[in-house]
């Protein structure tokens, strides 16, 4: 009990960092189940490896070209730059012969490349990288809570209003296209709040909560069989619970947070995969 109490105890510390973790697992969450039932779950993975290149990008222009980049703001905003970007690329680009992990694996083997070779060019600054890549779910500054909310209202209303849009282009393009729907712009909308969610949830809980949430929630309710719209309230659902469970037992047990947040989504998920193997 006594680790309980502790815990109760530092409210004041930990109350921002769960907050940023809930939202986060909830927006991830829900965003995921495009994502599995898209057979597009490598681009989180690209996403991130280019927010990171935009992160490697403004070190490198504050050491070698001295441009003013050591803020916090400064460099999110670049990270969300290069993630949207690449993000409207990908939706944009729907390959008719080729499958979707294709274009999305060839981004992040790019970008990482990238990473690996802006990387060693850093001299100063390559100590804070790991911190700017990996994230801190302990200690979520109230800055970065505010921007994750507001980016996962935003996320929210678009997909509130364009749902059955989002929806058609998504899982049936050929007939989409054929009625007349712009299917490549309902695709960059659906990549763009992936791209905005991404680099805003890494930078505080870090690159590996971030993949799972993706995947391991929607991927727990798709398999429950639930219909389609009620996948996205009961995978944001499991998102909350694996992002608060694990923090906190993360904090009573002190081990590391985002290993914990996983480990948890994935036993949340095991039921419903346990179910369909018994099926």
């Amino acid at each position: 009990m006594s680790a309980l109490q502790d815990f109760l105890a530092a409210r004041e510390i930990w109350q921002v960092p769960l907050a940023a973790s809930v939202i986060a697992g909830a927006l991830l969450g829900a965003l995921g189940v495009f994502v599995v039932l898209r057979r597009t779950v490598f681009v989180s993975a690209a996403l991130t490896q280019l927010s990171t290149l935009g992160l490697v990008a403004t070190l490198l222009a504050e050491e070698r070209l001295h441009i003013e980049t050591e803020h916090a703001s400064e460099q999110l905003l670049v990270a969300i730059a290069f993630s949207v970007v690449g993000a409207l690329i990908l939706g944009a680009l729907r390959p008719r012969r080729l499958p979707a992990e294709a274009t999305v694996g060839t981004a992040w083997v790019v970008s990482s490349a990238l990473v690996v070779l802006g990387a060693s060019r850093l001299v100063h600054a390559a100590h804070d990288l790991g911190g700017m890549v990996f994230g801190n779910a302990v200690a979520v500054p109230a800055s970065d809570l505010a921007v994750i909310a507001a980016v996962a209202v935003l996320c929210a209303v678009v997909h509130g209003l364009f749902a059955k849009e989002l929806a058609f282009t998504s899982f049936d393009a050929e007939t989409a296209q054929a009625v007349g729907m712009r299917v490549q712009l309902w695709d960059s909308v659906l990549f763009l709040t992936i791209g905005l969610a991404i680099p805003v949830t890494a930078r505080a809980l870090g690159a590996l909560p971030v993949f799972a949430f993706l995947t391991l929630p929607a991927a727990g309710a798709l398999l429950l069989g639930v219909r389609f719209r009620l996948a996205f309230p009961l995978a944001a659902a499991l998102g909350v619970v694996a992002a608060a469970g694990g923090y906190v037992l993360s904090w009573l047990w002190e081990i590391p947070t985002g290993a914990t947040m996983v480990a948890l989504a994935a036993l949340l998920a095991a039921p419903a995969a346990l179910r369909r193997l018994a099926g």
